[in-house]
């Protein structure tokens, strides 16, 4: 069997994926195209506008966005520790687990799916890779909270308030 035609296992399998980058208060496409940014404790997405809340504390995390329409988003602590968080945008629901208690690496389930992945570098670089299943199980202004969320709790560089 060619390789081409050989079926992937896991989050490889046939969806295409794609590899963005969170680097300072921008994230960058695969084509180094930025497709979001934070100023001011807004996030700009698309057409959308979100104010982010965050309580980054030692004992607790929380992460709150409100879009321009009034949806709020948010993120939580599912434990005592930040190794397994819990999101609501909208009606949908996330679950983000690290993948080893010695990585910060997460990966992002919707409905025991895994639909990303999240790799902060020592850089301070994140890494989100997105489309492991599908458009449509990853809405894009999600995907782009989401990651920012889990920059906010697991980036080891301070994030600057421009």
């Amino acid at each position: 069997m060619e390789d081409a035609q050989r079926p992937k296992a896991g989050i490889f399998g046939r969806h295409a994926e794609e590899t963005w980058v969170w680097l300072g208060n921008e994230l960058f496409d695969e084509s180094g195209k930025v497709i979001a940014d934070v100023r001011s404790d807004v996030l700009y997405v698309a057409q959308e506008r979100l104010l982010i809340e965050s309580t980054p504390g030692t004992m607790r995390f929380r992460c709150r966005a409100t879009l321009s329409g009034g949806q709020v988003y948010t993120m939580t602590q599912s434990s005592f520790s930040v190794r397994s968080l819990t999101a609501l945008c909208g009606s949908r629901r996330y679950e983000l687990k690290r993948v080893s208690p010695w990585r910060k690496e997460r990966t992002i389930t919707n409905n025991g799916v895994e639909v990303a992945r999240v790799r902060p570098m020592t850089s301070g670089k994140v890494e989100f890779i997105v489309g492991t299943a599908g458009e449509d199980a990853l809405p894009f202004v999600d995907a782009v909270f989401l990651s920012w969320a889990c920059v906010l709790v697991d980036s080891s560089v301070r994030r600057p308030k421009i």
